[in-house]
This record gives C-alpha cells, sequence and structure tokens, in this order.
C-alpha cells in the first residue's frame, strides 16, 4: 500500500511538472533574467548569518553550480543576486564569487546599513564594480525613528550615484516606499516579492490595494513579481494560477507594463515547489498580455532598472 502510494504521488508530481512545462512553453525564445536569487555557503568558517541551521530545507550550499542547473532546465539566462547577509564583506564575497560568469551573474543586490558614518565610504568602495547594482532596504534599526537625517543622507547619496534601493517589506511597509519615493524622486526604488502581503487566494484586501495604488503613483517606483509561493505561507504552495490572480491584477493594474520585474526568490521558493511550477504561476498571468509585455517582464524592465544587459 506504501509503495502504491509513493508511486501515485510520484506520478501526480510529474505530471505536475509536465504541465508546468507546457504552460510556459510560449516565449521560450525570450531571454529571462531571474532578479532575485540568494546564494550563500553553509560550509564557509563561522557559517552564515542566513539562512539559521533549523532550516532543514535552506541550510546547505546555494552556490552557482546549484543555480545553473536549475536555470538550464528553467530557460534563465541570467540573474540578479541579492545578498542576504548583514555582513559588511559579504557584499564583496559574493562579488568574488560569481566574477568568472559576467554573462549569467549581471549584478548584486547589496546589503549595507543606511545612516551609518561608514556608509558612504562603502557604497562607494563596493560601487566600484559596476556589477554592485545597489542595496537592498532589510532591516530597521531605531524602529519607528529609522528615518533619521543621517538616512535621508545616505539615500539621496545613491540616487546621485544612479544605485537603486529594493525594499523587503517585512519590517517596511508602503507607506514607507511612498514616502521614500516622495522624499527621494530620483531614486530607482523596487518593492520586492509583489508587497510582501499575504496570499490568501481570495478577492484582494481593498486597503492593501489602495496602499499598492499609493505607491505606484511614483514613477520612480517598480515592483518584482517574486517570491509568490512563500507569500502564502503554505509549503508546498497552491499551484491554481486562479490563486494568485487577485493579487498579480492589483500590482497588474497598479504598476502596468513598464515598472514590473520578474523574479522567484529562489531557493527560498523551494518551499513552495519546483520552479518550472513558479514560473508556470507567472507565465499564466502575463502571457496572455502579448509578447511585449512578456518582453518587459522577463528582461527588458529589469535592464533598465538595474542598468544591466543580457550578452
Amino acid at each position: 500500500m506504501k509503495r502504491l502510494l509513493l508511486l501515485t504521488l510520484l506520478l501526480a508530481s510529474a505530471a505536475g511538472l509536465r504541465a508546468a512545462a507546457s504552460k510556459v512553453s510560449d516565449f521560450s525564445d525570450i531571454p529571462v533574467i531571474d532578479t532575485h536569487i540568494h546564494l550563500y555557503d553553509t560550509t564557509r568558517p563561522g557559517g552564515v548569518p542566513w539562512p539559521p541551521k533549523s532550516d532543514k530545507i535552506l541550510y546547505r550550499p546555494i552556490l552557482p553550480p546549484q543555480f545553473n542547473a536549475v536555470a538550464k532546465r528553467n530557460g534563465i539566462a541570467a540573474t540578479v543576486i541579492v545578498e542576504a547577509s548583514d555582513l559588511v564583506e559579504d557584499n564583496q564575497w559574493v562579488l568574488d564569487l560569481v566574477r568568472e560568469d559576467p554573462k549569467r551573474y549581471l549584478g548584486v543586490v547589496g546589503n549595507l546599513q543606511l545612516g551609518t558614518p561608514e556608509f558612504a565610504g562603502q557604497l562607494a568602495r563596493f560601487a566600484g564594480d559596476p556589477r554592485y547594482v545597489g542595496i537592498r532596504l532589510r532591516q530597521r534599526p531605531g524602529g519607528d525613528a529609522f528615518f533619521t537625517d543621517a538616512v535621508w543622507r545616505d539615500l539621496r547619496l545613491m540616487a546621485k550615484s544612479g544605485k537603486t534601493l529594493d525594499i523587503l517589506l517585512a519590517n517596511f511597509s508602503l507607506d514607507d516606499a511612498d514616502l521614500i519615493a516622495r522624499r527621494v524622486p530620483k531614486l530607482k526604488i523596487l518593492i520586492n516579492h509583489v508587497t510582501g502581503l499575504k496570499i490568501k487566494g481570495g478577492e484582494a484586501d481593498p486597503g492593501w490595494a489602495a496602499a499598492v495604488r499609493r505607491a505606484a503613483r511614483h514613477p520612480n517606483v517598480h515592483c518584482k513579481v517574486s517570491g509568490l509561493f512563500e507569500r502564502t505561507g503554505q509549503s508546498p504552495a497552491p499551484k491554481d494560477p486562479a490563486f494568485y490572480r487577485s493579487t498579480l491584477e492589483v500590482v497588474w493594474d497598479a504598476f502596468g507594463e513598464d515598472r514590473l520585474i520578474y523574479g522567484s526568490n529562489w531557493p527560498v521558493s523551494v518551499r513552495g515547489g519546483a520552479y518550472a511550477e513558479y514560473k508556470a504561476i507567472v507565465w499564466d498571468f502575463f502571457a496572455p498580455k502579448g509578447r511585449g509585455v512578456m518582453e518587459k517582464l522577463l528582461h527588458r524592465n529589469a535592464e533598465r532598472f538595474y542598468g544591466v544587459r543580457i550578452r
């Protein structure tokens, strides 16, 4: 009985992957930039700040060979790495890690703390490498008092330097994104993971939708179509595209075809399902909108935002 059940599960999984692959076959000639992956090595001396050892899925070496295999199977031409470590020298570590493969690893979104005396020097140091495209706003020291004069100084410096700001809406909110966009209108801002809401599968929350529209009214604010599986809070995540449709409709209506950018959040996405299954969800919603939309979503908007180029 156990063998029969296992065989049934394996066959169902294989069928699901075949169905996912068939859904993403259209526009397979369009090059794809995955703008949100993480790389790290849990075997390094001293370990890594993230993920924790208790994470049985993610706590393992996640390095270029692992992503290269995923990229080859799923037709991903290139990627932008998002640094998850809060150790300053790990910005250099990840730049060095992918130095020999500039065609696949186009850029690095770093992790530096805004509002510190060291920020300007650190940004200048890492930005000496053109692959260092910007930083991600992730931690919020000071809580409600985070937005000090020093933080605004550094955000203006980033805008002046042409660097980008990814925002992880864990410790931050759409109202924070709106505030930054208003005060630093020349700073390119990219909200991660379809704004970080909890995707429940029903109608979109009107309050959330209104907050999305407020942030999107600023032309310097963009949204990353990433992290869909994780935002469900389910493992495995639902595979029915309809479960995600109301969320995607809100960000589509708010940001339009010119300010949405594709990303996966691999390997965190593995908690929800296979890469091909994640791709199928995104393609199901956007492919019917036509080739022009798909080209923008999959690489043109990312190239324009981050200042990278598929080679």
